[in-house]
């Protein structure tokens, strides 16, 4: 698992999309590889079914990886809109992303900033429902609301937040004690 703080002004979408990335590195090579092999595999047997699968397994795993993107980047344009958070600790393991606030923010704020993210990417999904109503690529954004339940960091924060809703909270970073 990798830890690293970076200041909220440098967290941009390229760099939240590369850390992302990063963390899925092996199951995304999986698919790259999956996609490869099925076009491959088509092109000498001529058969359309091959890459089509393929080209299923790599839209589908490309929308689900925007889904996280979407949501990930809906956090950080909360944080920098309440104006407390001055650092951003991105932790990543292996199908494990989160961005853990540093600063001070209200309960209420910290409660927006947990609900934007899957909220964000439940928007994008019922857009694409509207644009592609069946083509099932929706579901890969509209299942982040399940985020927003309490054994998940999102759910968490909501709840921390409503619980000290008037009250400023400090942010620290996972492992300090200042």
């Amino acid at each position: 698992m990798s830890v690293r703080e970076i200041t909220l002004p440098d967290a941009t979408v390229g760099l939240i999309a590369k850390e992302l990335i990063g963390s899925c590195r092996w199951p995304l090579a999986a698919v790259v590889l999956s996609f490869t092999a099925c076009t491959f595999l088509a092109a000498i047997t001529a058969d359309p079914i091959l890459f089509q699968a393929g080209l299923w397994l790599l839209v589908h795993a490309l929308f689900l990886l925007g889904g996280f993107l979407v949501h990930e980047w809906s956090h950080v344009a909360g944080m920098r809109l309440f104006h407390g958070v001055s650092d951003i600790v991105v932790s990543a393991g292996v199908l494990r992303f989160s961005l853990i606030p540093v600063g001070r923010l209200c309960g209420w704020q910290i409660a927006v900033v947990a609900t934007l993210g899957p909220s964000a990417s439940c928007l994008v999904g019922a857009l694409i429902a509207l644009l592609a109503p069946g083509s099932f690529l929706q579901c890969w954004f509209l299942l982040h609301a399940v985020f927003l339940l309490p054994f998940f960091g999102d759910g968490r924060s909501l709840i921390l937040g409503i619980r000290v809703w008037a009250r400023p909270v400090s942010l620290r970073a996972p492992g300090t004690n200042c």
